[in-house]
């Protein structure tokens, strides 16, 4: 009988040992799966939307350097309207940067701030729609006033909410990386714990 109780003492041991290496590996299976979702659900996410979103800012760029140009050339030998196919190359780019931007915008961001920024660009096209005609008639100061009081304001406005979104991005991804450490810092103390049931198990 007593040579049989340090036979079931070991094994007892052994069991807990086991039932915690067991219970920790689930445990932290669950926090990896977790850390591997805020990685691509969040992270990842984010910055392929903050990409989207400096390709819109670059495209909102080069239409002030084709307002800025198109103001001091008015009166050169190059039409207004020459400057239409780069306008719709833009368009083209710009509408397809906001479409694939919205498919990746993070769920903490507020619905109306994207049907503002398409509000505004629909707004945009529609005033630039009028420029042309003006241009093809020669009223050029019609179409450089034009140029200074709406279509310059509108893509200024674009640009400001553009901007706005990127410091949002940019804080949604910190919080991302704080939960990252915080789920790295529990997978660390439960080493820890671990180690220390296992040396008890032994112990005992």
């Amino acid at each position: 009988m007593n040579s049989r109780a340090p036979a079931v003492r070991q094994l007892a041991g052994l069991g807990v040992a086991l039932a915690a290496v067991a219970l920790y590996s689930g445990y932290t299976h669950w926090q990896l799966e977790g850390l591997r979702g805020i990685q691509t659900g969040v992270i990842d996410r984010n910055r392929r939307s903050s990409l989207q979103l400096i390709r819109i800012q670059n495209n909102l760029n080069e239409l002030g350097l084709a307002f800025r140009d198109m103001e001091q050339d008015a009166a050169g030998p190059y039409p207004l309207t020459a400057y239409q196919p780069q306008f719709e190359r833009l368009r083209a780019d710009l509408e397809d940067a906001l479409a694939t931007e919205a498919a990746l915008a993070p769920a903490s961001r507020n619905p109306g701030q994207q049907r503002m920024l398409r509000a505004t660009c629909s707004r945009f096209w529609d005033e630039t729609a009028r420029l042309w005609p003006l241009a093809a008639e020669g009223r050029l100061n019609d179409a450089r006033a034009l140029i200074r009081t709406r279509l310059d304001a509108e893509r200024a406005a674009m640009a400001a909410a553009v901007a706005r979104l990127l410091v949002q991005n940019n804080e949604a991804e910190a919080a991302a990386q704080a939960e990252i450490g915080a789920i790295y810092g529990r997978v660390q103390r439960n080493l820890y714990l671990l180690l220390a049931a296992v040396l008890a198990a032994i112990a005992a």
